[in-house]
């Protein structure tokens, strides 16, 4: 009986001892394998996450920049009054351009747009 037992358990270990170190090594290049995709992965998830809020974050700024357009103005007001007299403008203190002065730059200008190259 008791060889029979010793046949049996010799039996089941014959497997496990038949395994060589080529299996193995395939075994954890495969396992290295999948942690390095499913780092890549969790890498993918979080630059998407961040993307994400990264646009959220643009939305609600544009948003905000929308709101802040939308409201009113408030000009400040002059009050009216039709029995005031026009403003008097002193013209003598505008700047002035001589008449030939702006025709010699009116013909300058229009010489150098005719000359095409």
């Amino acid at each position: 009986m008791r060889a029979l037992i010793t046949v049996l358990v010799l039996g089941a270990a014959a497997p496990a001892a038949a395994q060589d170190y080529l299996g193995l090594a395939l075994a954890r290049d495969a396992e290295r394998v999948a942690a390095d995709q499913a780092a890549r992965q969790r890498d993918i998830v979080v630059t998407n996450e961040l993307s994400r809020l990264d646009a959220q974050v643009q939305t609600s700024q544009a948003l905000t920049g929308l709101a802040a357009q939308r409201a009113p103005v408030l000009l400040p007001t002059v009050p009216f009054n039709p029995k005031a007299p026009a403003p008097r403008i002193d013209v003598s203190k505008l700047a002035s351009i001589p008449d030939a002065a702006l025709a010699d730059s009116n013909a300058k200008v229009r010489a150098a747009s005719q000359n095409r190259r």
